[in-house]
């Protein structure tokens, strides 16, 4: 079955156009776990109606059709949302990162004025992306007790959900987390990492069963 999965596959990407995976290694990424993903279903449908080769081929197919769709959709998301937030593509989807002297006043929880606004936006952009699961992480700096900086983090982090949720993003799809000063990502020593270290970080990934199935070809 291994070997039947593995030409499949390879014959699926060798005909879902090379040179523009080439130019964008996350359509790329898309297509080759949606053909994986999609062989190995199809392989076992097949199997069940006697012929495991042919079901793998059509499965491979279907699911690389899908993975590439999601990674052109993920690429765009991502160029919209650079807009608003700084924002990086990440094989599970993307990340779009929030300052947190823009978004909140020292020690606090309530969202100023532009962070409202800003996340008014990219709510209105993954609103036209229905397959996104959202999961929204708070981060602090190493400064205070780690319980104070939890706490804070989670009331900044369910903060976030509630703006885009106010402004469409259905509720349910989005989950909040306070990570406190976990996972720094600057020097907490200096007064410019732990800036950098207070931050809130949107990451998307997808449900594949939400992707608009019309744009699927």
């Amino acid at each position: 079955m291994k070997k039947v999965l593995l030409l499949a596959i390879t014959a699926v990407l060798a005909l879902s156009g090379c040179e523009s995976m080439k130019e964008n290694p996350n359509t790329s990424k898309g297509v080759g776990i949606g053909a994986a993903a999609g062989g190995a279903l199809g392989a076992i449908v097949g199997r069940n109606n006697g012929d495991t080769g042919k079901g793998a081929v059509i499965g491979a197919a279907a699911g690389a059709a899908i993975g590439g769709l999601i990674g052109r959709r993920m690429d765009n998301q991502a160029k919209e949302l650079a807009k608003v937030a700084e924002t990086k593509r990440t094989e599970q989807g993307l990340v779009s990162k929030l300052k947190s002297d823009i978004l909140f006043e020292t020690g606090k929880a309530d969202l100023k004025a532009r962070a409202k606004t800003d996340l008014a936006e990219m709510a209105g952009i993954m609103k036209k992306y229905p397959e996104n699961v959202l999961t929204v992480q708070g981060y602090t700096d190493s400064t205070g007790s780690t319980k104070v900086n939890e706490t804070l983090s989670q009331r900044r982090a369910e903060a976030v959900k509630s703006q885009l949720v106010m402004n469409g993003m259905p509720a349910q799809t989005i989950s909040a987390v306070g990570m406190g000063p976990a996972n720094p990502v600057g020097d907490n020593s200096t007064t410019t990492g732990r800036q950098a270290n207070r931050r809130v970080e949107v990451n998307v990934t997808v449900d594949e069963s939400k992707v608009p199935q019309q744009q699927v070809q």
